[in-house]
């Protein structure tokens, strides 16, 4: 086994091959097909650190990533903390006091990670020696040097509802909802700036553009004209519509457009305003395409290495969303809220339908199919089931993170309070 597998398997089996999963089941993590729980007992709640992961209550878990040592650490959503399994199967906090608020304090340029607060992080990546985290609702992303486990910021200067610093350093931008993070093959973070409604870039000299997208601020009475085209906002990165005195102020609007053409030009529909969940995660493939979760128009989209944008998921930019298409062109497919991705090296993406309360894939033939849970936008039809037995037969209750390492997938199954395992060998 690798390490990961390692690790995996003495969390899951604590001493013998199989492991009690809460309803009086058991669960083979190396049998092929396989969904099982590794961490949360459903229980709502903050408890469990040095015992058994699975006797752990988590409260919306949101995300995992395993960790150079082959560690899968937690993100404890509302419990403001990370959290990690250990080799012996056993839960520790890592990251937060579980406390809400902005670390490291003004004046201060790191924290140690265990005294840190923050508020809602959405998104873990292990990177070149550091965990980075979008710190949502701090309106920054935020990163821990794991080398001395301090916390410092990376981007964001934690001022919601503007959009501006394009061009500039990134810790002096401003940044709104950001939501989810990762690497392209150069080393330059993209950061999904949820409410802004755009994806922006830090290079390695840490300074931040828009790559994706565009913020614009609609009035029903503008943007019909002569020209039909939006102006700047002055002193922002905001485009509007109407009187720049009166509606810069306003929130970026969703909106669907662009397929065939400049990225830039393009626009996608993050959810926002008040009581919105996370959204919008973003991967890059190896040649350094960028696909995203394009989670309020219910497509997963591509901007290829030129910067042209297309749907490769998903036919539906309603409100609604839906279910249907399996075993077909995933373009005529309908999602219902995607929100994370996961790459296999073959090209298979891996996907959260979130409103569908199930994992799907886009195969590299571009057909769709299921590979976790029943998949139904019934709220009726959510809820737990299913471990020990084909992942196909499961119930999730609005999985939002993914992680793939090699044949198991990580689901942040959060509703439920759990984080599930799939064996994807079969």
């Amino acid at each position: 086994m690798r390490m990961t597998e390692l690790w995996l398997y003495a969390a899951a089996c604590l001493g013998g091959s199989l492991l009690g999963c809460g309803q009086g089941e058991s669960c083979d993590l190396d049998a092929a097909d396989t969904i099982c729980t590794i961490a949360g007992s459903g229980e709502q709640s903050f408890a469990g650190d040095g015992g058994p992961a699975t006797k752990a209550a988590l409260y919306v878990p949101m995300d995992t990533a395993v960790s150079p040592d082959g560690e899968l650490w937690i993100l404890d959503f509302n419990n403001y903390v990370v959290r990690a399994i250990d080799a012996r199967g056993n839960l520790r906090t890592v990251i937060g006091n579980g406390e809400v608020g902005d670390s490291p304090p003004t004046g201060t340029d790191r924290i140690p990670a265990l005294d840190a607060v923050f508020n809602h992080t959405s998104d873990l990546l292990f990177h070149d020696g550091y965990l980075y985290l979008a710190a949502w609702h701090n309106s920054r992303v935020k990163r821990v040097r794991l080398s001395d486990m301090t916390m410092e910021n990376f981007a964001g200067r934690g001022r919601r509802t503007y959009y501006d610093g394009d061009g500039g350093p990134a810790l002096e931008a401003s940044l709104d909802l950001p939501t989810a993070i990762a690497f392209d093959p150069s080393g330059n973070l993209a950061i999904m700036d949820q409410e802004n409604q755009v994806i922006r870039q830090v290079d390695r000299s840490g300074a931040i553009r828009t790559i994706v997208g565009q913020c614009i601020v609609e009035d029903p009475n503008a943007c019909g004209g002569a020209s039909g085209q939006p102006t700047p906002c002055p002193n922002s990165n905001k485009l509007t519509c109407g009187d720049p005195a009166t509606t810069c102020v306003r929130l970026c609007v969703p909106g669907f457009s662009g397929d065939g053409g400049p990225a830039l030009e393009a626009r996608m529909a993050q959810p926002f305003g008040a009581a919105i969940d996370p959204a919008g995660h973003i991967v890059y493939d190896p040649a350094g395409n960028l696909l995203f979760a394009d989670t309020g128009n219910h497509r997963i989209r591509k901007v290829d290495t030129a910067g042209v944008i297309t749907t490769i998921a998903g036919t539906d930019t309603s409100r609604g969303g839906g279910y249907s298409g399996d075993d077909g062109l995933a373009t005529e497919a309908r999602l219902n809220g995607p929100r994370d991705l996961a790459l296999a090296p073959d090209g298979t993406i891996y996907f959260t339908d979130t409103y569908n309360n199930c994992v799907r894939k886009i195969e590299p033939s571009g057909t769709i199919r299921r590979v976790a849970g029943t998949c139904s936008s019934d709220y009726a039809d959510r809820g737990f089931a299913g471990d020990g037995g084909s992942p196909l037969d499961a119930k999730l209750n609005r999985p939002y993170g993914l992680d793939l390492v090699s044949d198991k997938l990580y689901i942040a199954d959060s509703y439920n309070n759990r984080i599930r395992v799939v064996n994807l060998r079969r």
